[in-house]
């Protein structure tokens, strides 16, 4: 798929969901209460081990786990969301499942691209223009994969540019992901992503 040149739909075609999650979009403010998830354990060195998604990870500095609210609702992507203050930036992880964009794509490249092109579909659904697309292999300690970034230019010119990381870490028939949601205010730290994404370990 060539994220740089598809233009953005108002809905994904695998999912039926998109009509509660964008009551709740008007921007990125929304996406943190999508993700909510069950905390997680913390190893001594900063370590975050999920045993619901079966991995544990190093998360980027200044980087918490989110704890979810029980007096709100949310759709769940994952296992794992995290945030980074008030900055309207956050993190989801979690194991490749039939619910998720991509999960039926063997190729762990594609499936990073078509998990950036899908998320990017749900959490910006206003029309516009995806570019400075960037791919990349990734190899952890126990895990390889793919990373697949892009940002988008909305066709509204006064609305910030959305930006979109994704990877796919796989260990041998397990596989997991990472998505990074921001905008051109807060842009993603790109070489951070990478370390994240390459610090998984199964459990």
């Amino acid at each position: 798929m060539d994220l740089e040149q598809a233009p953005l739909s108002r809905r994904s075609a695998r999912f039926v969901l998109l009509g509660c999650a964008l009551a709740l979009l008007a921007g990125l403010g929304g996406i943190g209460g999508l993700a909510m998830s069950r905390p997680s354990s913390s190893a001594e060195d900063g370590r975050i081990v999920s045993d619901a998604a079966g991995i544990s990870f190093v998360p980027p500095p200044g980087w918490t786990q989110r704890t979810p609210d029980k007096e709100k609702s949310g759709l769940v992507y994952g296992q794992v969301a995290l945030q980074k203050g008030d900055d309207n930036q956050i993190i989801l992880i979690g194991k490749m499942d039939d619910a998720l964009f991509a999960a039926d794509e063997p190729d762990d490249a594609k499936a990073a691209g078509e998990l950036a092109a899908g998320m990017g579909e749900f959490f910006f659904p206003d029309s516009g223009r995806r570019t400075d697309r960037e791919q990349k292999h990734l190899a952890g300690a126990e895990t390889t994969g793919a990373s697949a970034f892009y940002r988008v230019q909305f066709d509204n010119a006064g609305q910030p540019k959305a930006e979109v990381y994704a990877a796919v870490l796989r260990s041998g028939d397990n596989r997991w992901w990472v998505t990074w949601l921001s905008d051109s205010r807060n842009p993603i730290d790109k070489d951070a992503a990478q370390r994240l994404a390459e610090s998984i370990d199964p459990l």
